[in-house]
């Protein structure tokens, strides 16, 4: 649900594709209506309760529910170029001032079974391959960090190591070092180099991107005080 960037120059906390609209209202209500309108059409394939015969059954589609069934195909159409924007709209913002990017290397197919819909919403798995393809077609390197090998949401750069909930969207280390949770994931994966930390160069970079955090967290917390911004629960304010 979220994207989580942090480059030298700047760190950026956001909702992913935020700006699509997705219509579920109107998708669920289209959907009830093509439902009903199947019934209709069919009465003896659904038993007395509602639900469907066993066995084979013939259906028959009236014009109305495939006049309904055209406008949800044409629904989930805009929504693939609204998707489809934005991701090269995203990409073109990251690409503009880093010829290298580093990101973890996620089993997006795994996340599916945890987080369906929102997988289905906003497909960060095509996003990556957007970022991938236009990094290399402009001569920039694009790198794949191994989660096991590195596991950046669990380490801090003090050097322990510990295990934290999905819901815990913080990180806190006993060595006094707290911040958002994919932010300090970031920050760790812009220090890995052959699928190892450089706790030294995290050390070192450390105190200027904690005040570059501090900024983006009170910025973020500002504008939802304002109302004028609504956050996913996942970036944990």
């Amino acid at each position: 649900s979220t994207i989580a960037v942090v480059t030298e120059h700047r760190v950026e906390l956001r909702e992913f594709c935020s700006d699509i609209v997705y219509l579920d209202k109107e998708k669920r209500k289209l959907q009830r209506l093509q439902e009903r309108r199947k019934r209709a059409s069919n009465p003896l394939n659904y038993n007395l309760n509602g639900t469907v015969k066993k066995g084979p059954k013939k259906w028959n589609y009236s014009n109305r529910y495939k006049q309904t069934r055209d406008n949800l195909k044409e629904k989930e159409r805009l929504l693939a170029v609204q998707r489809k924007q934005h991701h090269h709209k995203e990409a073109n913002k990251i690409l503009r001032e880093n010829n290298i990017i580093k990101t973890e290397k996620l089993s997006y197919k795994a996340f599916q079974k945890l987080f369906g819909k929102s997988i289905n919403k906003k497909s960060p798995a095509t996003f990556i391959e957007v970022v991938k393809t236009k990094i290399t077609g402009q001569g920039g390197s694009f790198i794949e960090i191994n989660t096991f090998k590195t596991k950046l949401s669990q380490t801090c750069h003090c050097g322990v190591v510990s295990k934290k909930k999905l819901s815990q969207r913080w990180h806190k280390c006993h060595c006094g070092i707290e911040a958002q949770r994919d932010l300090y994931s970031a920050f760790l994966a812009k220090c890995v180099d052959n699928n190892m930390i450089d706790f030294i160069k995290a050390k070192n970079d450390w105190p200027a991107t904690k005040r570059k955090f501090e900024s983006c967290i009170e910025e973020l917390k500002q504008l939802k005080k304002e109302r004028k911004l609504k956050l996913p629960s996942s970036i944990g304010l």
